[in-house]
């Protein structure tokens, strides 16, 4: 029984292969994972301090009559992006079923260009600054998933 090696492709732990794409992968659903079920989860358990946040924010906009049609939508968005890749970096790793991770990472790129959309409308380019590395990430995933 090997306990750990390392080769050219891939890593060998307890006689289970996985493969340096599989790992990285797997990394990747797991940190989106934590971030998109933290902030969808945040919003289910605060949902009265998130819609007011939500409705002040864009009570100047367009978008003042769509607060709570938003709030739901990137509430559901978020946690089942985020339960998809958390279950996702799972299977990456033991089952070699790329599926679940690739359909989160997905559903986390929508989310996030949903929460860009309305950083930018509410003109609130901070906020919209600090997506950019978790699109790029997940970009950055879907690509590895690819490969």
């Amino acid at each position: 029984m090997t306990l750990l090696a390392f080769g050219d492709n891939g890593l060998v732990f307890f006689d289970h292969d996985f493969s340096y794409i599989s790992i990285i992968c797997s990394f990747i659903s797991l940190f989106i994972g934590i971030i998109m079920t933290q902030s969808g989860l945040d919003k289910i358990f605060n949902w009265e301090g998130e819609l007011e946040f939500i409705t002040e924010k864009f009570s100047k906009t367009a978008l003042s009559n769509f607060s709570i049609i938003g709030l739901i939508q990137v509430t559901i968005l978020e946690t089942l992006s985020g339960l998809l890749s958390l279950f996702g970096s799972i299977m990456v790793l033991f089952y070699d079923d790329e599926s679940y991770g690739i359909i989160g990472l997905i559903l986390a790129a929508g989310s996030l260009s949903i929460l860009m959309a309305g950083q930018r409308i509410s003109k609130d380019y901070d906020g919209a600054a600090a997506l950019v590395p978790y699109f790029l990430l997940t970009m950055i995933g879907l690509f590895m998933y690819s490969n």
